[in-house]
């Protein structure tokens, strides 16, 4: 004969549900997830450094004149997307410190290659000037200089000229000491008309810049009359 309140209570008994176990950090839900999110990461990472094609090249820091010779403080390094362009522009992994340019070019345009040329042979002349002789002047600018002695008066002695650096000296620009010094590379015939002059008693040369296109004074064939007498 059955126990109706034995049976009865064990009825009442409900089971153990289960959503109340612990949850476990090595639940396959879990991991597959993470999985999967650290593959789409991985390939959009993929997808999206495929797609970048820019390549680094030289891009001039500032405009530099014709003639100049390049310096490694004239250009910088920039990615850019060329296409098929790209052989026709200096990749900066290459050297091209020491190298001159065959035309003026602004700053921030690309260094094609067809621009670089291998500097002429020439002689290096460091033109002194006080500063009220000449406007203020940076490397890979163009400047025409004009020279003045006791028998000649302001004439053309260079035209178009790169300036390749500059430097100063002797204080601030208001010190009646302070100079500049102007670096020029020139032709033989050039540097020799130069020096010339600089050896004359009482000789002045003054300077002046020449904008982007401005097309240069023609030099005094005149100068020897620089170096008579007073009259």
């Amino acid at each position: 004969m059955t126990d109706i309140s034995t049976s009865g209570a064990a009825a009442n008994v409900s089971p153990v549900p289960r959503r109340i176990r612990q949850p476990s950090w090595l639940d396959l839900r879990l991991i597959a997830g993470v999985v999967l999110v650290a593959l789409s990461v991985a390939c959009g990472a993929l997808v999206v450094s495929s797609a970048d094609r820019r390549q680094p090249v030289w891009v001039l820091a500032h405009e530099v004149s014709s003639g100049s010779v390049l310096r490694s403080s004239d250009l910088r390094s920039e990615r850019v997307q060329l296409g098929a362009a790209r052989e026709e522009y200096v990749p900066a992994g290459e050297t091209v410190a020491g190298r001159s340019v065959n035309h003026s070019m602004p700053a921030g345009q690309l260094l094609p290659r067809s621009e670089l040329a291998i500097p002429p042979v020439g002689v290096t002349v460091v033109v002194t000037l006080r500063p009220d002789n000449a406007p203020r002047v940076v490397a890979g600018e163009r400047i025409a200089l004009w020279v003045t002695t006791k028998t000649c008066r302001a004439l053309v002695l260079l035209s178009g000229v790169a300036v390749q650096d500059v430097r100063s000296s002797g204080g601030s620009s208001l010190s009646s000491s302070a100079t500049t010094s102007l670096l020029l590379r020139l032709p033989a015939g050039d540097a020799q008309r130069v020096m010339g002059v600089l050896d004359l008693e009482g000789a002045v040369l003054r300077a002046g810049l020449l904008s982007p296109g401005q097309l240069p004074p023609t030099p005094s064939p005149e100068l020897d009359r620089c170096s008579g007498a007073a009259q």
